[in-house]
This record gives structure tokens, C-alpha cells and sequence, in this order.
């Protein structure tokens, strides 16, 4: 058995086709990774739009008080403020943000005024007194100074909610929207407070990108707390940000890096495993029906074995194939990634939300690979144990690889309608079942399904497979071949 397995290895080895494909991961694997040490300049995004400031004095000068929006028009002119004033500054500067915002607003109302029919004096001199403390603390980089005028807004609004939540005669869907906001408002206020006393500038550093995540997710992360009738799983994304993002700013550490070889690692299924599908897919699919179409199967049965013995030692090596080209991608990627990106990130654990547990669990690189490895590979064995037994049932590496690879888009059809109509008996096929990294760390299945029912659905699947495919090959006939 051993020796009809070592056999099988040797010839899928010195294929010249796997060579090739090895070639092609290679260089697939170092495009990757180069894309990774420029990500920051490939994706990153302008916060703002350039001001039209063409476009601005037009609408200035045509302005008409009868016809147009006098909101519209001091927007305008406010636009045209900010344009002159924050040259000297880039987009991702907290500087050009103050202008956007907190100039630009208060500016606006400004000029609203100004502008009305009867202009309240002190209004507009309490307005000028701001904007020239605005620009006074941005071009002498004093951050704080818009933190604590945050923080005293937020500290106020806190305090109005609270006051609300002890009136009388408020409804429920009242009481759960005023908790909802408060709580928003205490969470914006820990933000800025860790600010102050970590004195924290807004920047791009990892410690800011952690912020900036916590603040997007709040409004959903209160929906999940406070709303009725929610999708729980529909949070799970949200909850597992939050918590990961507050880990960053309380331990320091940077996991949120996208640059890196840590981080490669950490999506080396998201980006390698439509490469290992191929090639297994292209192993199995031909393993047995190369046989055939060379009719080299007649003195392969001639030896002193059976023919289950013979199909076994088969699949056998497309598994170890398997492993095999997954280890050379992984070892590739540690060196490649390594020369590219440095070895220094693989220090950094992976750090993650456990949704059941409901905390934070760190584990070193290896072992998050080791997790995804395990919950990755039945998917891929079941792929790869289709094509061997459309192999054997109908002789054809083409229609092995064909329908294998219809399958894999049936696949997300069948799953999109299982989600989509709740439709229970499709939670009996294996495409439902088969993605076990939903179960990882705490999660759980979108169709409703545990994980003994998935780990029973594929095995069964395997299992009707494996039988139907050693039954045809036990009893084809190679007399013809």
C-alpha cells in the first residue's frame, strides 16, 4: 500500500503540470505580497473632496436672496473660508478635519446670521469670538482645544439624556432610544478622554485607525445593545470590532496592521485558497482518468493488488498532495513575506473576539493559521473528493474539473436562497455546512445550523461519495481502455 502510495506521489510530482502551477502560486504569492507593503497607497482613501472653489464663486455671484437658500449660500461662502484657510494642509491632517467640521459649521451659522433679516449683534460677536479660537488653535497645533470643547458638549448631552430617562410617561421604544444615545454619547466621551490623557493627537497611527473604528461602529453597536427584535448575527461583525479595537487602544498593540507579513498570514485562506482549490481540483480530477485516457489502468491492475487497494492509494496521495502544496504555499509565503514585508510582525499574536465566551483571546500566528487550517480544509477535501469521483464515474478529466467547478458557483447560488428564504431543507446540503470558520471562536452558522450537524452532514457526504466512487471502480470494465 505504502509503495502504490509513493508511486502515486511521484507521478503527480513530476507532472509537468504541477510544476507549472507551482510556478504560477509562486508568482501569484509574490504579487500578493507586494500589494500588501503598498496597501496604504493603493487603498487609501481622501477623506474629503477637493472644493470646487470654481464652482463655489459661481454660485456666490449668482446668488439671488428671493429664489435661492440663504443655508445654501452661507454654506458658500463658509466653503470658500475654509478653502483659503487650510492650503497650508493636507486631507489626512487633523487640521484640514477641524476646518471641515467644526470651522465649517460654525462659519456657516455665522454667516446665517449675518445674513438674516434682523442679525442678532451678540449672536454674531460669539460666533467671531469662536471661529478666531478655532483658527487660532489649529495654527498653533492645539488639538486639545477642540477635544475639550467635545468633551463639554458630550458631558451636557449625557446629561440631558439622563434627565429625559427620569421623566415620567416615557414610552418603551423611548426609554430603549434615549439609553441608546447616551450610551453613544459615553462612548464618544471615553474616546476623548483617552485622548487627553494619552495625549493623543489625531494622526493615521494605528492607535487613531483603532479610534476611527470604535466611532464608525457606535451607532451599530448601540442598535445591537438597545433595539428589539435584532439579528443577533447580523452583529456579530460589529461586536468583534468594538472589542478587538478597544484591546488595541487599552494593550498598545497594533492588530488592526494590513501591511505586514503577520497580517498575510492572518488572510492566507482569503487569498490563497481559490489557488489550492485549483490544484486540487486539477490533481484529483486527473488522477484516475489519465489512467484511463493513456491506458496505462490495465498494467496498473495486472499488479498484485486489488482495486480498492489501488483507488485508496489514490485518494490517499490527492490528500497528501494537499498538504504538501498548502506547506509549500505557507513556507513560500513565511519567506517571500519575510523578504518583502520583514519578519519582525510575526511577534504581534492574533487577537480576537470569542462571540460565545465573550472576550478577547490571543494566540500566537501559528496557531490562528493551525485554527483556520482545520476549519478551511473540509470545504476543500469534499471539492477535492468530488472531482476524484467524477474522475472515476465517467473517465474525463475535463468533465471532472467542470463540474467540480459548477458546483463551486452552484454553490453560493444554493447558499444565497438558503439564507435569503430560510428555506430549512437546504440546511441538509453540504454547501450549507461545509464553511466551519463560522464556528470559529464563538460563532455561529447564518442558516441556523450547529456544528455537529455540519461535521455530520460532511462527513456523510464524503462517506456517499467515497462508496459510490469505490463501487464504479470496482466494477468498471478496462478491457476496451
Amino acid at each position: 500500500m505504502i509503495k502504490l502510495i509513493k508511486n502515486e506521489l511521484f507521478k503527480i510530482l513530476h507532472k509537468r503540470s504541477t510544476l507549472v502551477f507551482a510556478l504560477i502560486a509562486l508568482l501569484f504569492l509574490i504579487i500578493t505580497n507586494i500589494i500588501y507593503r503598498n496597501f496604504d497607497e493603493v487603498f487609501n482613501d481622501t477623506y474629503y473632496e477637493d472644493i470646487d472653489i470654481t464652482e463655489v464663486n459661481n454660485y456666490i455671484d449668482s446668488y439671488n436672496p428671493d429664489v435661492d437658500s440663504l443655508d445654501e449660500y452661507a454654506y458658500n461662502l463658509a466653503l470658500l473660508d475654509v478653502y483659503n484657510l487650510s492650503s497650508d494642509y493636507t486631507y489626512d491632517s487633523w487640521q484640514y478635519d477641524a476646518f471641515m467640521t467644526y470651522y465649517l459649521n460654525t462659519d456657516t451659522d455665522y454667516y446665517i446670521e449675518l445674513h438674516s433679516d434682523n442679525p442678532d449683534e451678540e449672536l454674531l460677536d460669539e460666533l467671531s469670538l469662536s471661529l478666531f479660537n478655532m483658527m487660532q488653535a489649529i495654527y498653533t497645533d492645539n488639538w486639545k482645544y477642540f477635544a475639550e470643547g467635545e468633551k463639554r458638549e458630550l458631558e451636557a448631552t449625557i446629561e440631558s439624556y439622563t434627565n429625559a430617562l427620569e421623566g415620567n410617561n416615557l414610552s418603551d421604544k423611548d426609554i430603549r432610544e434615549y439609553n441608546k444615545m447616551r450610551w453613544i454619547a459615553r462612548e464618544e466621551l471615553e474616546i476623548i478622554d483617552y485622548r487627553l490623557e494619552q495625549d493623543l493627537a489625531p494622526g493615521d497611527d494605528y492607535l487613531n485607525e483603532a479610534i476611527t473604528n470604535i466611532s464608525n461602529n457606535l451607532y451599530d453597536m448601540a442598535s445591537y445593545l438597545y433595539d428589539e427584535d435584532i439579528d443577533v448575527k447580523y452583529y456579530d461583525s460589529v461586536r468583534k470590532t468594538h472589542y478587538e479595537n478597544k484591546y488595541i487602544l487599552e494593550e498598545k498593540i497594533d492588530t488592526n496592521d494590513s501591511d505586514t507579513l503577520r497580517s498575510v498570514i492572518m488572510n492566507f485562506f482569503t487569498e490563497y485558497s481559490f489557488l489550492i482549490i485549483v490544484f486540487i481540483i486539477m490533481i484529483a480530477g486527473a488522477i484516475v482518468s489519465d489512467e484511463f485516457s493513456k491506458g496505462t489502468i490495465k498494467s496498473l491492475l495486472i499488479v498484485p493488488h486489488d482495486r480498492s487497494k489501488i483507488l485508496l492509494s489514490k485518494y490517499i496521495a490527492v490528500m497528501i498532495s494537499l498538504v504538501l502544496f498548502i506547506t509549500f504555499l505557507f513556507v513560500a509565503q513565511l519567506l517571500v513575506g519575510g523578504i518583502i514585508l520583514g519578519f519582525s510582525s510575526l511577534n504581534i499574536p492574533a487577537v480576537v473576539y470569542n462571540l460565545t465566551d465573550k472576550n478577547i483571546e490571543v494566540l500566537n500566528i501559528f496557531s490562528y493559521f493551525l485554527f483556520n487550517l482545520v476549519a478551511n480544509l473540509p470545504q476543500i477535501i469534499l471539492l477535492a473528493t468530488l472531482a476524484f469521483a467524477v474522475s472515476v464515474i465517467l473517465n474525463s478529466t475535463a468533465a471532472a474539473i467542470t463540474i467540480t467547478f459548477c458546483g463551486m458557483i452552484a454553490a453560493d447560488m444554493i447558499n444565497g436562497i438558503a439564507y435569503s428564504y430560510n428555506i430549512k431543507l437546504l440546511n441538509y446540503f453540504v454547501t450549507t455546512n461545509w464553511d466551519f470558520t463560522t464556528y470559529l471562536f464563538g460563532g455561529t452558522s447564518i442558516y441556523g445550523v450547529t456544528l455537529g450537524h455540519s461535521i455530520l452532514i460532511c462527513l456523510t457526504y464524503l462517506v456517499i461519495m467515497l462508496v459510490i466512487t469505490f463501487m464504479v471502480f470496482k466494477n468498471k470494465d478496462i478491457k476496451n481502455v
